[in-house]
């Protein structure tokens, strides 16, 4: 922990120095930067990219030894259960958490009469399924949906930065659009009839479809050793495997048999810059203005951009007219509170799951994120629990799910723009 906030100072320090460097050429008539001072900027972004790799890193290390040094998973659920305005009391948390683990360790049968009196309320019933199937899910507590959520973030570019609405059941759900832009007020002469024009209105479709982690098998020998966190684990495991899923389809998802993706919608739109002959691979300033242009002034009031962290290395080496960097380090990057990084003074969100430049790649995106809406079905992710289905391994299966869509809603003004490399 310790290790991790140095970084983090030095980070700081990193940041203040380049800003300088930068923040000097402006106030001297904004001249473009010296070879000398360049040089010097090209290494202290090389140090700064590598110490926010070491503080990820090192992130991680702290992580792993809180969970290794906390009390065994029951205890810390019940421990951080807080009522979240969800209707459940911090005593029906606490049931529901005792009643997931045991749950988890040895099914419906090991639970006493209390937890299978508050488990009943919670079960989703074969007869609820909307599809085929011949098991029902338990709804997990609060505790484990948050570690869920947490897999979401880390795994994302999605998830917090969208838009998103939860729906207590999965059926279709029209979003009306309006686009009135083309209308404008009048002046009218005295007794004089006003005019009528009609809007223009639209909808976007939501359906919901089911996303899951697959089975997860888990020794026997382990589910019975009560020191061993089985609560823990499946959060890891169960909440990455949702994670990749949900985060790749809510990104390029082609929107027929699944989610229609963030960036299938965006270029769907036709709103796109095309880059020049020859940026099959590359960027270049101009292209980042002309995108930002393409969207709406209504919409770049806190824009934000989206791309692969490949596309990242290519920005931070783009230079404007005066031989000053477009990325410019944020004073904490995003570790702290703070001024985050940007391009062109917009921020920006990493997302892997964006295509990498390539020959006609939707590599860069531009506009307000948040008119792109991921939908969330029901209460949240259900677990299922197989006896059976590995019984001849000495093992119990988990299987995690959830249900959810995606869309653009876009009433006709466009409020994301995407950037295509060229084709050849």
């Amino acid at each position: 922990m310790i290790y991790a906030k140095m970084l983090r100072e030095k980070l700081v320090s990193l940041s203040l120095d380049m800003r300088a460097i930068v923040d000097k050429a402006k106030g001297e008539n904004n001249r473009g930067l010296t070879s000398e001072e360049a040089e010097k900027f090209d290494r202290l972004e090389a140090d700064y990219t590598a110490t926010e790799a070491s503080i990820k890193r090192a992130e991680k290390v702290d992580t792993i030894e809180a969970d290794l040094a906390a009390p065994d998973a029951k205890d810390r659920i019940i421990a951080r259960l807080e009522d979240d305005g969800n209707g459940e009391s911090t005593k029906d948390k606490a049931l529901h958490a005792k009643a997931f683990s045991g749950y988890l360790r040895g099914g419906i049968e090991a639970l006493d009469a209390d937890q299978r009196q508050f488990m009943a309320r919670r079960f989703i019933k074969n007869a609820q399924s909307t599809t085929t199937g011949s098991q029902g899910g338990y709804l997990v507590p609060t505790g484990f949906s948050d570690k869920l959520e947490e897999a979401l973030k880390f795994f994302g570019g999605i998830a917090g930065v969208v838009g998103s609405f939860t729906t207590a059941t999965g059926n279709p759900f029209p979003w009306p659009t309006l686009n009135d832009t083309a209308n404008v007020g009048a002046i009218v002469g005295q007794n004089t009839l006003v005019a009528e024009t009609g809007e223009t209105f639209g909808q976007v479709n939501f359906g919901s479809y089911i996303f899951s982690s697959q089975a997860v098998p888990i020794p026997l020998a382990l589910i019975e050793d009560s020191a061993f966190d089985i609560d823990a684990m499946l959060t890891r495991l169960l909440g990455t495997r949702l994670a990749r899923i949900w985060n790749t389809k809510m990104t390029v998802g082609v929107g027929t048999t699944e989610p229609y993706g963030i960036v299938t919608a965006v270029v769907a739109s036709g709103n796109t810059v095309q880059g020049a002959v020859g940026e099959t691979t590359s960027i270049i300033y101009n292209d980042l203005v002309n995108l930002e242009h393409a969207v709406d002034p209504a919409y770049r009031n806190g824009a934000k951009y989206m791309f692969h962290d490949t596309t990242l290395k290519v920005l931070k080496q783009l230079k404007d007219a005066s031989n000053r960097p477009l990325w410019q380090p944020g004073l904490t990057a995003g570790f702290a509170t703070g001024a985050p990084s940007t391009i062109l003074n917009h921020e920006f969100v990493i997302n892997n799951d964006m295509p990498v430049m390539a020959a006609s790649a939707a590599s860069v995106l531009f506009g307000d994120m948040s008119k792109y809406m991921t939908r969330r079905v029901g209460e949240g992710t259900s677990v299922l629990r197989l006896t059976e289905r590995y019984a001849d391994y000495l093992q119990v299966g988990y299987i995690a799910f959830l249900r959810s869509d995606g869309n653009l809603l876009d009433a006709g003004t466009h409020p994301i723009a995407a950037f295509l490399n060229s084709a050849t």
